[in-house]
């Protein structure tokens, strides 16, 4: 049993990810995790190449534009992203909207959001207004955090996407950079199993 933290956070804007389902918990056949998303927050428009989405709403109306049509999620209501659909999500209220998310295959995305969230909790990241998103300081886990994630963006050619990440994520190799991700997303055989009140609060929201 992992002894990985059932949730990830980021401390400059309280958005946290708490895991319903782990990768290992389903033998790598999905991964499924709740996001409380702040207001005037979300992810910019991208695509994965080998995963499909779920999104299904919780908390609040979450907008989700896929190919370039905005849709509205409310509470109950679920939309799937196919591979290569080109989407993105947005908080436009001012309250914390909160969905579910279901990844089919698991792959390495559940390392993909630990490593993210866990450059942010160290402050080894920094905001880039014009995506609004937090990137890591040493643009070389760039390379390897994207090839996780399977991630890629609609206005830059994919095979110079491809070609860029895989060349950061060899230097990462090289410099050893990578290895001061796995602490974030890889179990420690000495730590204690993690029984904290997230993972008990994840697991009767599954249940219920």
């Amino acid at each position: 049993m992992s002894n990985l933290s059932r949730s990830v956070s980021n401390p400059h804007n309280n958005e946290v990810v708490t895991f319903l389902k782990t990768t290992e918990e389903t033998n790598g056949e999905y991964l499924l995790f709740r996001t409380d998303l702040p207001p005037d927050n979300g992810i910019f428009l991208h695509y994965h190449t080998k995963l499909v989405e779920t999104f299904e709403g919780v908390i609040g109306n979450l907008e989700v534009t896929i190919d370039g049509k905005k849709v509205i999620l409310k509470p109950g209501e679920k939309l799937n992203i196919p591979t290569d659909k080109v989407h993105g999500f947005h908080n436009p209220s001012n309250e914390f909207v909160s969905f579910h998310v279901e990844i089919r295959p698991a792959g390495t995305f559940e390392a993909f959001v630990r490593c993210g969230y866990g450059l942010d909790t160290d402050g080894r990241s920094f905001y880039l207004p014009f995506i609004k998103q937090n990137i890591p300081k040493n643009i070389l886990l760039l390379g390897t955090i994207f090839q996780m994630g399977g991630f890629y963006l609609p206005i830059i050619p994919r095979f110079l996407q491809k070609g860029m990440f895989a060349v950061l994520a060899a230097l990462a190799r090289w410099t050893g950079s990578d290895k001061s991700l796995e602490k974030y997303y890889k179990t420690s055989p000495d730590a204690p199993v993690s029984h904290s009140e997230v993972e008990q609060t994840a697991q009767k929201t599954l249940q219920g």
